[in-house]
């Protein structure tokens, strides 16, 4: 894979207010100041085939750009990866459960819009997506990567690598709702930096490392190394969801292999209330009996992504009887997901599963309606 080098990055240059909806206005500077600072977020809005979307897109590491999209008359959001080949065309993949491949294919131009085709079901549209803040918060993004020998200074040793990738309010947002933002992604620790916040995570790791080695013997360590499973990694990252005012909703994502058949990992969901300045839990968007109500439609959603027949059990896919609400969920404006964490709901071989359940199901069970 190959490096695209930018022409653009975002730098807010005001914020404006407007029903106490934060509204940003964003300015391009030159391609040095892109290339110092290559990784970034951005919210693009278009259509596909006349049907609008809306991409949350993220270059959180080098060569690799996730995100989600998501149709807005459905509102169900799509998990997206991929990154750029030799011709510096940047290929997203959907990561969905259906037989064939779907893909954006395409470009970015100098004012930051992407363009291209996308290909799924068959057939192929040809797409144009623009950046679009209107409503939203604007974030940068922070890496940080290290590593540490099990055994310093020997040319065979294995070793432990971690990175980690972060966001934050961008320079312009309303200082008030920044402080909120920054205070759930740092845990409520006030004055740290983004770089300490994203440092702290890869420092705690290797520790770890060095820590759980302490007693390896590493006597036999000559001209080659220790067995591979001393080889460890863990990589996190955090990404967009929805970003709507009042709502945003982030992901934090970690993998990490620490030895052993393979690794372990998962997405973790938080629902920030800008307005009420409240991260949300299920209690908080719910009401009456809507345990037994969301377990019914839960297990209707995984029939239909996962192909099981009605006149069978979904048992036989899960390690639990019944598939229950969590505090791990997101809010759009037509919907709500709920996500298991692998052995959560299901097998490792299942991955981590994730359920969209329609506002229109649910009505009656709900404290407020989020579809505006």
């Amino acid at each position: 894979m190959n490096r695209i080098l930018l022409s653009f990055i975002f730098i807010i240059s005001g914020l404006l207010a407007c029903n106490q909806q934060p509204k940003q206005q964003q300015t391009e500077t030159n391609a040095d100041a892109a290339a110092a600072s290559p990784y970034f977020y951005m919210q693009l809005k278009g259509t596909i085939a006349n049907q609008p979307v809306t991409m949350h897109l993220l270059k959180t590491a080098p060569d690799v750009y996730r995100g989600y999209y998501s149709y807005d008359k459905i509102g169900e959001p799509i998990d997206i990866w991929g990154s750029v080949d030799s011709s510096q065309q940047l290929t997203l993949y959907e990561n969905s459960h259906t037989d064939e491949e779907i893909t954006f294919r395409g470009s970015f131009d100098p004012e930051g819009s992407m363009k291209g085709t996308w290909r799924g079901a068959g057939t192929s549209h040809p797409y144009s997506l623009k950046k679009d803040f209107d409503k939203a918060i604007q974030f940068d993004v922070y890496r940080v990567i290290d590593s540490s020998a099990l055994v310093p200074g020997h040319p065979y040793s294995p070793k432990a690598t971690a990175s980690n990738s972060i966001l934050w309010p961008a320079e312009g947002t309303d200082s008030k709702t920044a402080d909120f933002i920054k205070s759930v992604m740092s845990g409520g620790k006030a004055g740290i930096t983004p770089r300490q916040l994203a440092k702290r995570d890869v420092d705690s790791f290797l520790l770890f490392y060095r820590g759980s080695a302490i007693d390896l013997d590493t006597s036999a360590l000559k001209e080659e190394s220790l067995s591979p499973v001393w080889d460890w990694t863990s990589e996190g990252d955090m990404k967009v969801i929805w970003n709507r005012y009042p709502l945003l909703v982030l992901e934090s994502f970690t993998y990490d292999y620490t030895g052993g058949a393979h690794g372990n990992g998962g997405a973790t969901y938080q629902v920030l209330d800008l307005a009420k300045e409240k991260v949300l839990t299920v209690d908080d968007v719910f009401k009456g009996d809507y345990k037994t109500v969301l377990a019914k439609e839960l297990e209707q959603a995984f029939r239909k992504k996962y192909k099981v027949p009605e006149d069978e059990s979904v048992k036989g896919m899960l390690v639990v009887d019944n598939i229950e609400p969590n505090n791990n969920f997101i809010l759009t404006n037509k919907g709500v997901m709920f996500s298991y964490t692998p052995y959560e709901i299901g097998p490792y071989a299942l991955g981590q599963v994730s359920l969209f359940v329609p506002y229109d199901h649910i009505k009656d069970v709900l404290k407020e309606d989020y579809s505006k």
